[in-house]
């Protein structure tokens, strides 16, 4: 009943509006809309205004006239929907065989991406003849291709990108077809017949599954091809005949075992952009390569190329070569060349000193060459006003102390030096790069205290800062732990699926977008005792490590305010005192190393709230007293506690309240125990076989790790506890002797 009174109001005002000439909206379509949006969902997110709100907001009974709908579009004359766009509209649910929406017979163009629909595409898409644009891109469709499209003789446009199909496309019906884009699916097998849609422009099928060998022959057809991506799409590449796509803008061919630069790209003037990472070329660029002058955007990474030699960089903005075998100094050509946005030459072995040249490119935003072998100073070159953002020198061999122009770089939110030589105390000009996110200062020659800051809250953006494996010293630097505004209070939902990474998207004086992708940052951490490389970083990973320092002094109890921390890493210092009980409101930690200090006093029992923690490493301290009992710390090891003989309770066998027993009965002293105190031959047998394994892991970790500074760190650590017991079997002697003088 309802529904015939809604048709009478529609058709009452159709035929209202038609008298005063105005073509509206037929009432079978504003019905089938209708219908259409009651079948799926909206999922709650605000509408602060109307660019926010989902298309499908305006639709609604009481506005009968679907032509004035967000997301409608209707003939000018008949009033017929002929399109509809309601991509970025926030719906969900399942499109039925059924669906209202298959009865819109004049629709030409459907745009239903980016939205959150689910289930199988519906295979009754005979009776949409007219359709001549179908997207379905990024949603959560599943099952396999629909092989009624493949009937719609005038359909140009086709994407279903960013999906979960799978199983073998099927045969190809029709040549109208101009723009293919299956790419991100799992489709496992594409049809001989894609050879004769010598119409199509665009064909993007990577990132699947499929398999065999794919020869370039399949597409000498289609003569006006601008775009090609099969990137790791499980196909090989074979290029064998001698052809041409002289239109062709785009070609992306990672991971497609290709071994050559393929030759028919000499011929493709409007090329600009060239993805071949990920595959097997070696030896050089060919010669002929250098007179592609339309290069913009070059990928060769991951391959076994060994020179830089007739790269055209005249017009080049992004340059990936990381990870090949290139060596040498950096040629000549690269100064002249101001365009370069983003330089990726990590993971060689290129060699000589950084040029100057190659600090001042005015629009360079990201700068990576860590791993190779770089040697003496970082040019004081970086320009005012630079757009530098990310800067990875690490696992070099870079002398001299910081370059006080990085001031200029006022964009920069990553800064990684680590592993190299460079000896200079603490940059703490530094703070006025408000937007540094990430300071990667290990394994240099660093040396003093951490001081002399002259603002109250350095570093309000910061999420990882290690200074490990140095030289430091003085207390904990309190000033920089209270600027560390990004490790307190972090909203997780908002940043959780954010990287530390560069958005590269360059758009032509037309708009048109020209390149898009990202510069994903990766670094080496110690995290949870291993050494590990993040090949992306979240940013709500966040982490401190001072370790194998010489800072001395009390842990401070401010960095219980450090609430966002994951990861605190304190060990090899000369720190004393007792850890503080304020670290209980770090909730969030996961791994905290305060071994190899001078702490004394007992565990806090607060600690065992804690209960994302994971790894917690007090060895090697003067610690006494019972080892807090929780569901957490009774998953921790004996080897956590290592070093401290005071210690007692779980997992350790020194059970709480039974005293060792001693011949000779001795005053209580005040002074905290060693870890080589109170030795006995039991001791002695049962620190033999613990020695045995120690000392193997010892000889690995030095192996690991740069020797000298592990001997060294040893030597001192014991022969500060052989000082300790000297002083204390001094002064035990001096009481007795008093004893019996009186």
């Amino acid at each position: 009943m309802e529904r015939i009174v809604l048709s009478l109001i529609v058709v009452l005002f159709e035929v209202v509006c038609f008298s005063f000439g105005n073509p509206l909206c037929s009432s079978h379509d504003s019905l089938a809309l209708l219908q259409f949006k009651h079948s799926l969902n909206v999922t709650d997110g605000g509408c602060d205004n109307n660019e926010d709100c989902p298309k499908t907001a305006s639709w609604n009974s009481t506005s009968m006239d679907c032509c004035r709908w967000g997301g409608v579009t209707c003939n000018n004359f008949t009033g017929q929907v002929i399109g509809l766009d309601l991509s970025y509209s926030r719906l969900e649910g399942a499109i039925h065989p059924n669906s209202s929406l298959f009865q819109l017979r004049h629709l030409q163009t459907l745009d239903l991406s980016d939205n959150h629909l689910e289930g199988e595409i519906p295979d009754v898409f005979s009776n949409l003849q007219m359709l001549t644009h179908f997207r379905l891109a990024d949603n959560n469709f599943t099952g396999p291709f629909p092989s009624s499209l493949m009937n719609l003789t005038k359909l140009q446009v086709l994407s279903l990108r960013s999906n979960s199909l799978s199983g073998p496309l099927p045969e190809f019906k029709t040549n109208s077809l101009q723009t293919l884009d299956l790419s991100r699916n799992q489709f496992s097998a594409i049809p001989q017949s894609l050879r004769h849609l010598f119409n199509l422009t665009h064909v993007i099928l990577g990132h699947n599954k499929l398999s065999g060998e794919i020869r370039a022959e399949m597409f000498a057809s289609m003569t006006n091809l601008t775009i090609l991506d099969l990137s790791s799409s499980g196909l090989s590449w074979s290029s064998n005949i001698n052809t041409t796509f002289p239109l062709l803008r785009s070609l992306r061919l990672g991971s497609c075992r290709v071994k050559d630069f393929p030759d028919f790209i000499l011929n493709s003037n409007k090329l600009s952009i060239l993805d071949l990472s990920e595959n097997e070329i070696h030896g050089q660029f060919p010669k002929w390569f250098g007179g592609l002058g339309a290069l913009q955007f070059l990928n060769v990474s991951h391959n076994f190329l060994t020179s830089l030699e007739h790269i055209p960089l005249e017009t080049m903005m992004v340059l990936d070569l990381q990870s090949n075998s290139l060596r040498g100094p950096l040629p000549s050509p690269f100064c002249p060349s101001n365009t370069l946005s983003v330089i990726n030459l990590s993971y060689n072995n290129l060699s000589a000193e950084i040029p100057n040249c190659l600090l001042t490119f005015s629009w360079l935003r990201v700068l990576d060459l860590q791993a190779n072998n770089f040697h003496g100073p970082i040019p004081n070159k970086f320009p005012k006003n630079s757009l530098l953002s990310h800067i990875n020198l690490s696992k070099n061999q870079l002398e001299g102390p910081i370059p006080t122009s990085l001031l200029n770089c006022t964009a920069l939110q990553v800064l990684d030096l680590g592993n190299n030589k460079i000896r200079d105390t603490f940059p703490t000009w530094l703070e006025m790069l408000q937007e540094l996110e990430l300071l990667i200062l290990k394994s240099n020659r660093f040396y003093g205290p951490i001081v002399a800051f002259k603002t109250e809250s350095p570093f309000p953006n910061m999420k990882i800062f290690d200074l490990s494996d140095n030289s430091f010293t003085g207390s904990l630097p309190m000033v920089v732990q209270k600027g560390f505004k990004a490790m307190m209070n972090m909203d997780a939902h908002k940043s959780g699926l954010e990287y530390h990474e560069e958005p590269l998207d360059f758009v032509g004086y037309g708009g048109e977008v020209l390149y898009s992708g990202l510069y994903v940052e990766s670094v080496i951490l110690v995290m949870k005792n291993q050494e590990i490389k993040f090949n992306k970083i979240l940013k709500i990973f966040t982490t401190i490590d001072l370790s194998r320092n010489k800072f001395e002094g009390e842990i401070p109890k401010f960095i219980g305010n450090l609430n966002s921390l994951l990861l605190l890493n304190l060990s090899h210092n000369n720190l004393t005192g007792h850890i503080p009980i304020e670290m209980r409101n770090m909730r969030t930690l996961e791994a905290l190393d305060l071994s190899f200090n001078q702490l004394t006093g007992k565990i806090p029992v607060e600690l065992a709230s804690l209960t994302f923690l994971a790894v917690l490493n007090l060895s090697h301290n003067h610690l006494v007293g019972p080892i807090p009992q929780s569901n957490q710390f009774n998953t921790f090891p004996n080897d956590f506690y290592l070093g401290n003989s005071e210690l007692c309770g779980f997992p350790l066998s020194n059970e709480c309240g039974k005293h060792k027993s001693a011949s000779v009965p001795v005053e209580q002293e005040e002074d905290e125990p060693s870890f080589l105190s109170e030795m006995t031959w039991q001791s002695v047998l049962i620190g033999y076989g613990c020695g045995l394994t120690f000392g193997f892991d010892i000889v690995y970790l030095i192996y690991l790790f740069e020797w000298p500074r592990w001997c060294i760190d040893s030597f001192e650590t014991i022969t500060r506890e052989m000082i300790y017991i000297v002083l204390r079997g001094r002064k035990r002697r001096r009481r007795n002797f008093h004893r019996r003088r009186h």
